[in-house]
């Protein structure tokens, strides 16, 4: 991998959905994709710690990928808001190990707002820590969420719901994953990275359509982005190709490619 690129992919998954198609989730299969398309890092965090409560498990197993597969995949700590003690118990024993690189939470999933009290303890242990959060964020008008969804359950993942938690944390470093969704999320999603210095977006997500790569660029910064797949519930490739033929500068696509990713996970070159 030494000739690769230096793509790091900052927002992916480990195991499978039982609701979505994914014909091969397995680790060695992440690897043989990164490899082809020159992803040199890969930042995951386990669907089973989201979609359900078992959040221990889901520490147990990205930790065998992370001893497996060092210096290649990468792993987020999961904090669950219904398991605020066991979580931080957790996060105490895991972020520590050698692959851990942030911290992440699905207020949709779980159901609870992102600017509810249940995740205050969060906050509080990670602006401490310097640790990063990546946070899931979507639109939630009706005509934008999943056939198999309800609004509600976006409605606790807007983006604009970070606002009050960034102002009163600033030491947190926070992506915005999906960095909203559709176009009603991308709006409050870019409002809230312009007005926090400490809040990026991701390139994650199946609705990124023509000139979205441009207008994240020219309304906050490529500083500000970040490249991610959502693999493996979406291919990591159609990302790439969006950064790589978007109409901004060789060195904005490098900063959305490696270079904040670098920055923020601290990675060594």
């Amino acid at each position: 991998m030494s000739d690769a690129p230096f793509i790091v992919d900052s927002h992916a998954h480990y195991g499978c959905c039982s609701n979505f198609f994914m014909p091969d989730p397995s680790p060695e299969k992440m690897l043989e994709v990164m490899d082809k398309c020159g992803i040199r890092r890969v930042c995951s965090s386990h669907i089973v710690g989201l979609y359900s409560h078992n959040i221990e498990y889901a520490y147990e197993e990205t930790l065998n990928i992370l001893q497996k597969f060092t210096g290649r995949l990468y792993g987020y700590a999961i904090y669950d808001p219904f398991l605020i003690e066991e979580s931080l118990k957790l996060l105490e024993r895991y972020l520590p190990m050698e692959g851990f690189i942030g911290i992440k939470i699905h207020p949709a999933m779980h159901e609870y707002p992102l600017d509810g009290k249940r995740y205050e303890p969060l906050w509080e242990f990670a602006s401490t820590r310097d640790t990063v959060i990546l946070t899931h964020t979507y639109d939630a008008t009706p005509l934008s969420i999943y056939p198999h969804e309800v609004a509600t359950v976006q409605i606790y993942a807007v983006p604009k719901l970070i606002d009050s938690i960034a102002e009163r944390y600033p030491k947190l470093t926070v992506i915005l994953g999906h960095s909203g969704g559709h176009y009603y999320g991308q709006v409050q999603a870019i409002e809230m990275a312009r007005k926090h210095k400490n809040v990026y977006v991701d390139t994650s997500g199946e609705a990124k359509g023509y000139g979205v790569i441009e207008w994240f660029v020219r309304e906050i910064g490529a500083g500000k982005v970040l490249y991610a797949s959502d693999m493996n519930w979406l291919d990591p490739r159609s990302h790439i190709g969006r950064v790589i033929g978007a109409s901004i500068t060789l060195e904005e696509k490098e900063a959305i490619l490696y270079g904040n990713a670098h920055r923020i996970f601290r990675f060594a070159a």
